[in-house]
């Protein structure tokens, strides 16, 4: 589109305006107010679209697992250390572990 057709088009619109405003103002009065709500009921509906949006973006992202960084692969090993140190002070229970880890290497995978 080129800019004259486009400057003559809002000239036209704006003198086409400003007749029915003078003629008919109540009419003028009308067609502005359908315009306004038309407006603002799709402004409305814009806005709730991009909420819904972001809200399953939101949704799926807080539905996924964490990632793993360098910081937890760290701390997790730590934590294998403590659950070793747990088993091996109660005799019963390094008994169950050892009868568990015997039968999980003589099942084939």
């Amino acid at each position: 589109m080129r800019i004259g057709g486009f400057m003559l088009g809002a000239v036209a619109g704006l003198a086409a305006a400003v007749y029915v405003s003078r003629k008919r103002p109540g009419m003028a009065a009308w067609a502005s107010s359908s315009l306004a709500s038309a407006c603002s009921s799709v402004g409305k509906s814009a806005a709730s679209m991009m909420m819904r949006k972001g809200l399953g973006k939101a949704m799926t992202a807080s539905s996924m697992a964490p990632k793993r960084s360098d910081d937890t692969a760290g701390k997790q090993g730590g934590g294998w250390e403590q659950v070793e140190q747990l088993i091996n002070s109660d005799p019963a229970l390094k008994e169950q572990a050892s009868q568990i880890m015997a039968e999980s290497s003589s099942k084939p995978h």
